[in-house]
């Protein structure tokens, strides 16, 4: 089968399997068993207009500041529990909604691929794009789902911690550094330009997050995209650890999802990002190019 056309949405190229859905994709299966929209949207833009069944959640709420495990614990932990609280089952594709394709509806996703469950997509566009379509909205309240049971698994191999980092400067600057089996992961900074310039992780690949979109707050076309992070140096190795960052995780997951939907398979995202790193005097910084 030939590929979407790029001037579709980047959901349109990865199907039912992929991070990220198109709102034709989702239209065509609104209501259907397996099939969960979730909406990361503010209470009050929920309680104003919302896709027909979405649930609203408090997951975007929920941070990670610090890599020390019992941090991680109790960020685990608060996860599940909001996940159980929504009802999400196992098998499940649980859409996750935003005004756009943002970050909140990204770091909803990362977060079901660290619990385990791996079956969540971001919805390109939004609300934005699915009331542009024709899509219906409604006011009232979703009722809420009895509570899951979902059995969960703490992925560590998608949280990458500053520890992890470190150690894989240290690696690099002893000659074990990108290529060699078992490499390190390599940073993947999404802040903004000025950010950026005021001072990075050793050794990152910069793309500000919001070059991911276009001007209609829908992603751009996996071509364009590809390119973008070429330009930028990412190797072209789909099995190169990479750990996207940010300031507190959330571009990140942004990033994350972007990079595992164009077929990296070993991506990380260092959720304290910026907030824990520039914090730390133990921890390197060096000027952005």
């Amino acid at each position: 089968m030939a590929a979407p056309p790029d001037d579709g949405s980047i959901g349109d190229h990865f199907g039912d399997d992929g991070p990220i859905v198109s709102v034709a994709w989702l239209r065509a299966r609104l209501g259907q068993p397996g099939v969960r929209v979730v909406d990361v949207r503010p209470a009050n833009a929920y309680a104003a207009a919302h896709i027909p069944g979405a649930a609203p959640t408090t997951l975007a709420a929920i941070r990670l500041d610090r890599s020390a495990p019992d941090a991680i614990a109790r960020f685990a932990a608060a996860l599940s529990d909001e996940v159980r609280r929504l009802g999400v089952r196992p098998g499940e594709k649980v859409v996750f909604v935003e005004d756009v394709s943002g970050t909140m509806a990204a770091r909803a996703v990362w977060a079901l691929d660290y619990l385990g469950h791996g079956g969540g997509a971001l919805l390109d566009g939004g609300l934005v794009a699915w009331a542009a379509a024709g899509g219906a909205l409604t006011r009232d309240p979703t009722p809420p789902e009895p509570p899951g049971d979902l059995s969960v698994v703490p992925d560590p191999t998608v949280l990458v911690t500053a520890d992890e980092l470190l150690a894989g400067i240290a690696g690099s600057a002893g000659g074990h550094g990108a290529g060699a089996s078992g490499s390190p992961p390599l940073p993947v900074d999404s802040r903004g330009d000025a950010e950026y310039a005021l001072g990075t992780i050793p050794g990152a690949v910069h793309v500000d997050w919001t070059r991911h979109l276009r001007p209609d707050g829908r992603l751009r076309p996996p071509s364009e995209l590809r390119a973008l992070y070429a330009e930028a140096g990412l190797p072209d190795d789909p099995d190169r650890p990479l750990a996207t960052f940010c300031g507190s995780g959330y571009r990140a997951a942004h990033a994350y999802v972007v990079l595992r939907a164009l077929g990296h398979r070993r991506v990380g995202n260092y959720v304290p990002s910026w907030n824990e790193w520039g914090a730390r005097a133990d921890l390197p910084v060096t000027p952005g190019r």
